[in-house]
């Protein structure tokens, strides 16, 4: 294998890909990075057998070939390189020469024959949607989704495709994102509708490489155990998960009592302030709905005690309930209209959060027992 590149590309390349490197791997291979000729493109691969990443970069290819090298060492060495070409040569004794302009280092490699092999993406289940349709609905869902393991589902977001609709849901069992998606494209199934778990730090790492193609193929592997991102110069295959998601939509309130009609800023200042105070009392603050205004109130006794008013339109019944912050300000970080819709009913059934610039996002929120 003998070729050239730039360092820059290299860098970019070596970074990205090698968050995808096995850290506690029993297998040593899944330490190294695949280095391949592809084509007239230099490809380079990793996994942690539960996600795997293919990453495409120029290159002047003069002999084809393939090996692996050790990821965190070739990261940290390329990124100390100065900008220009690099020559990489991989020699009979398998030793990878690296030269650029002042500099000259060889590794020691391992062989590309133990590598695991990716799957490939199956045309038939494959279909196409626009990267900022997509990218925007992971942001508004993933945060939703649990992050530890005791319910492996929960860490998923469900993907539920008919022909010409895609519907994505988010849950930890304390709140829900759930979003529809209007296929531009409708896409050919085998059956009504085809339904999966993608792992929400999967989908979280597709808007991390993503940054500036404009559409995305998404589709499964020939053994319907993985699903595969295509990009213009990445490929990213993740594992499904397996198990039964929750009924969620059984939770959302099919009425409301109250409604609320606030601005997003005024509000997420408020909840700024008091939060100040709820962190040393389980995060709790307490919203007390009147007529035409609601007061935002926390309370902790061994720090002090907030109240904040804002002025509301107001349609329905007063009301006193009480949320986790946190919950309100991620959904707060999510919305782009300056006006925000809350719609409740009493005080421990769940609040519907909607985003005005967007009707087809829902964001519900369990509210907390407030205690007498």
């Amino acid at each position: 294998m003998k070729l050239s590149l730039l360092q820059e590309n290299l860098t970019t390349a070596l970074s990205n890909v090698s968050r995808f490197v096995s850290s506690k791997s029993q297998l040593p291979i899944l330490n190294n990075i695949l280095l391949s000729t592809d084509n007239g493109r230099l490809k380079l691969s990793a996994t942690n057998l539960e996600l795997s990443i293919n990453y495409w970069i120029g290159a002047k290819i003069e002999e084809e070939g393939s090996i692996t090298i050790p990821a965190k060492e070739i990261t940290e060495f390329v990124s100390y390189l100065s900008s220009g070409k690099v020559d990489l040569t991989l020699n009979e004794n398998n030793l990878l020469t690296l030269s650029s302009a002042k500099s000259e280092s060889s590794f020691t490699t391992v062989s590309a024959a133990d590598f695991p092999e990716f799957p490939s993406i199956d045309p038939n289940t494959s279909f196409e949607i626009d990267l900022s349709i997509l990218n925007q609905a992971i942001t508004q869902l993933a945060f939703a989704a649990a992050t530890d393991d005791t319910r492996p589902a929960l860490t998923a977001i469900l993907c539920q495709f008919s022909e010409d609709n895609l519907t994505l849901a988010a849950t930890d069992g304390f709140r829900l994102s759930f979003k529809s998606i209007k296929l531009v494209n409708p896409i050919n199934l085998n059956s009504d509708q085809i339904t999966f778990l993608i792992p929400a730090k999967s989908l979280i790492e597709v808007t991390k490489l993503a940054k500036n193609a404009k559409k995305i193929k998404i589709g499964l592997t020939p053994d319907g155990h993985q699903v595969v991102f295509v990009l213009d110069d990445v490929e990213l295959v993740s594992r499904l998960i397996e198990g039964d998601y929750p009924e969620y939509k059984r939770i959302i309130p099919e009425s409301f009592t109250t409604k609320l009609f606030l601005n997003k800023d005024e509000f997420t200042q408020a909840v700024k302030i008091a939060s100040v105070f709820a962190k040393e009392s389980a995060n709790v603050i307490k919203l007390n709905i009147k007529t035409n205004s609601i007061d935002i109130t926390a309370n902790a006794p061994q720090v002090g005690q907030n109240k904040a008013s804002i002025e509301s339109k107001i349609e329905g019944e007063t009301l006193e309930i009480a949320f986790n912050y946190k919950f309100l300000s991620d959904f707060l970080n999510v919305c782009k209209s300056q006006e925000i819709l809350i719609e409740l009913n009493e005080p421990l059934t769940p609040g519907c959060f909607h985003d005005q610039s967007d009707p087809q996002f829902t964001h519900i929120i369990m509210p907390v027992r407030l205690q007498d």
